[in-house]
């Protein structure tokens, strides 16, 4: 009996200290730092930045503005501007400036990866999907606010599709038209996140 407990923790000692002798464990402080930089950028780029989006065209100023997240889309309707933005000119449909919102994170990223894109662009560009469940999306064309509660309505909607839904005249902030695409105007938590975005 004794025998067998001092086996077992002989084992169990074995075990322990062969996750001390991991090759490339430890290397001190300053590499232990540079990992943790480097896991952050990992997961920040696997960060998808796509539970919401706004696309907003302009003719008038042959713009198209595109952000996915609210804080820096509420910025964008009280000041014009996008905080931290990466520009495309001419790549629109109709040869429009892209206007790219990013987070502060996604910013820090494209200074130091070359071709990083924030979720913004990847969603433009339909590179990141948005989420299957809880996604918000606006698409502000021609006076019109087209609110969706699916990636793949949006997604279609981009692609020419006709967008039918609720209509409600005057219910935007500016007295624009809104047109709750699919099931979007029956769901509350899109409603919800329709009145959060404006102030409501």
């Amino acid at each position: 009996m004794l025998n067998e407990l001092r086996i077992g923790v002989v084992a169990v000692a074995m075990v322990a200290l062969s996750g001390c002798a991991v090759k490339d464990g430890w290397k001190g402080a300053s590499a232990e730092s540079a990992y943790d930089k480097e896991l952050a950028a990992i997961r920040l780029a696997e960060d998808l930045n796509n539970d919401d989006y706004w696309e907003i065209q302009r003719p008038e100023e042959n713009r198209i503005y595109v952000i996915a997240d609210l804080k820096s889309y509420q910025v964008w309707l009280s000041t014009g501007e996008i905080p931290l933005v990466s520009s495309k000119i001419g790549v629109g449909p109709n040869g429009e400036t892209l206007k790219l919102a990013l987070v502060k994170d996604e910013a820090k990223a494209m200074e130091t990866k070359v071709g990083f894109k924030g979720g913004a662009e990847r969603m433009y560009f339909g590179e990141t999907k948005g989420l299957d469940k809880g996604f918000y999306g606006e698409v502000h064309k021609a006076g019109t606010i087209y609110v969706f509660n699916k990636w793949a309505e949006l997604e279609a909607f981009k692609k020419g599709a006709p967008a039918s839904g609720q209509t409600q005249s005057g219910a935007g902030p500016k007295g624009e038209t809104v047109v709750w695409v699919g099931g979007a105007g029956a769901d509350a938590d899109t409603k919800a996140k329709f009145a959060k975005a404006y102030g409501k």
